[in-house]
């Protein structure tokens, strides 16, 4: 008989009146990788409350390895032994690997440390799984991929028999993503379980047993490999088809943004262009260059060599005037000033081109009318905190349109975003090639990106590796959501893959 690691029954969760979960249930066995496919972001970080703190319930039971550690009747307000791998890091940087393994897990009472016998004793655990971790090495020098198997390997010493991995495709690149879902396969065999959380199906079924498909706070079905598409996956499908089906747009030779041999930190003589109305993506293999990038463009560092074009004349990084747009990754928190007034938030960076935006009401009151029918005037009169996701993502985008710069940088644009979101995004991308600017998104997983890229620069080690043209894509050496739709089996049309 199998092991059950985890069984939540009946569950209703309700945190301050809202309900995030109602009527849940779920069960995981040892060894066993379920995923779980949100439709929407509703009750996501409420589940994960759930597992790990034990909150008080409306109703339900929850047992983890065969005990019964929460109920409506009977909360037990302690921390369960789940560990939980997301994008932001848990580790400590300025401490070794085998530190943050042993020192800082729970329960470690040793009164005299010796680091020579801890790392003595991790080392062949690091060498084993492959990732050239060195247990001596601090842990801010780790890649991203180093880190999140550091805190695999941290979560399992600490006790933890099943670990939720939430949207690591965001931080890690294609080729890596194989080989943490190889590590996965063999913890499972030695009896840790997962829930490996994600946004697209064909990501998922590389790795999982089954998964849940999860839509406002319930799970709707579960599904096997062998079963065929979610329930999204029609309507998904068919906005991706749209998304390459679409005739291109007529690209201008002369580029409008160049960058060429730049050098600046992990930056390492790289050289790209863009074209107005153009969709370029750059892929970080190793997710290192996108901080002194946005650093270059943003005036906080200079070149130590090469430079950046704008059409055709040198452009100064840090330049006020605005003709370089940088949309950050989860703008509708970054990039979203909550102490201002939406009208505020809208007008920030259009006083080049409104020179009376703030002294005058007369043009603040006819700019307002003029954008109500794109972003609904009803939110000028509500605060940004107000707002939902999808609001705030359209204030942000909306101001970059308004701002009119002639090349906009985004960065992971479709991370930690719904499916819903991520077609919505699609349009405001489109919108912005639309006006003529040439487009730059910066990613590592290039799930959501092909759909709109007409050119694809490979960067490693700070380098262009390689370049791919849109009609190339099909000579990529490594599989992605939507990268089937490109290629011709046996001759035939991408549209005929439907």
């Amino acid at each position: 008989m199998r092991e059950e690691v985890l069984r939540i029954s009946e569950v209703t969760y309700a945190p301050q009146g809202g309900v995030q979960l109602e009527d849940f249930n779920l069960n995981v066995f040892a060894g066993e990788i379920v995923g779980i496919l949100p439709l929407n972001g509703h009750g996501l970080t409420g589940l994960i409350e759930l597992l790990r703190d034990n909150p008080p319930l409306r109703s339900g039971y929850v047992y983890y390895r065969e005990t019964l550690v929460n109920s409506w009747r009977a909360p037990r307000p302690h921390i369960n032994r789940i560990g939980v791998i997301q994008a932001t890091s848990c580790l400590v940087g300025d401490m070794t690997v085998a530190d943050n393994i042993f020192v800082l897990r729970p329960g470690f009472k040793t009164w005299l440390i010796r680091p020579r016998v801890l790392i003595r004793q991790l080392q062949p655990v690091l060498d084993e799984l492959g990732a050239g971790v060195r247990a001596d090495a601090y842990a801010d020098s780790l890649s991203p991929f180093q880190r999140v198997v550091v805190e695999l390997v941290k979560a399992i010493v600490a006790g933890s028999r099943l670990v939720i991995l939430r949207e690591l495709s965001a931080i890690i690149s294609d080729a890596e993503m194989a080989r943490l879902h190889d590590i996965l396969r063999g913890y499972a065999e030695h009896g840790v379980s997962f829930l490996y959380v994600g946004y697209h199906y064909e990501e998922m079924v590389q790795v999982c047993d089954r998964t849940a498909v999860f839509s406002n706070g319930r799970i709707i079905k579960i599904m096997r490999p062998e079963e065929g598409n979610v329930p999204y996956e029609a309507l998904y499908l068919q906005r991706v088809r749209e998304q390459i089906n679409q005739p291109r747009r007529q690209v201008e030779q002369t580029p409008v943004l160049e960058v060429s041999r730049l050098c600046c930190g992990r930056v390492r003589e790289l050289s790209f262009s863009a074209a107005a109305g153009e969709c370029v993506v750059l892929q970080d293999l190793q997710n290192v260059i996108f901080s002194d990038l946005l650093a270059l463009l943003t005036g906080e560092r200079k070149p130590q060599s090469g430079g950046i074009r704008l059409c055709g004349r040198p452009w100064t990084p840090g330049e006020a005037s605005r003709e370089i747009a940088v949309i950050r990754e989860r703008p509708d928190v970054t990039m979203v000033f909550r102490e201002l007034s939406c009208l505020d938030n809208l007008c920030m960076t259009v006083d080049h081109r409104l020179k009376e935006i703030w002294r005058s009401g007369r043009v603040r009151d006819g700019l307002r009318r003029e954008w109500a029918s794109r972003l609904d005037d009803a939110i000028f009169d509500l605060t940004p905190s107000q707002l939902s996701k999808r609001q705030r993502y359209d204030l942000v985008y909306q101001r970059i349109l308004l701002q009119r710069p002639h090349a906009v940088v985004c960065v992971q644009p479709f991370s930690g975003l719904d499916v819903g979101m991520r077609m919505h995004i699609w349009e405001l991308l489109r919108e912005l090639m639309g006006q003529g600017m040439a487009v730059v998104i910066l990613a590592v997983n290039l799930a959501d990106t092909f759909t709109l890229a007409d050119r694809l620069v490979r960067v490693e080690h700070g380098r262009a590796c390689a370049t791919y043209e849109r009609s190339e894509f099909d000579k990529l050496p490594f599989t992605a959501p939507w990268l089937d739709l490109y290629r011709k089996p046996n001759g035939a049309q991408a549209e005929e893959l439907f």
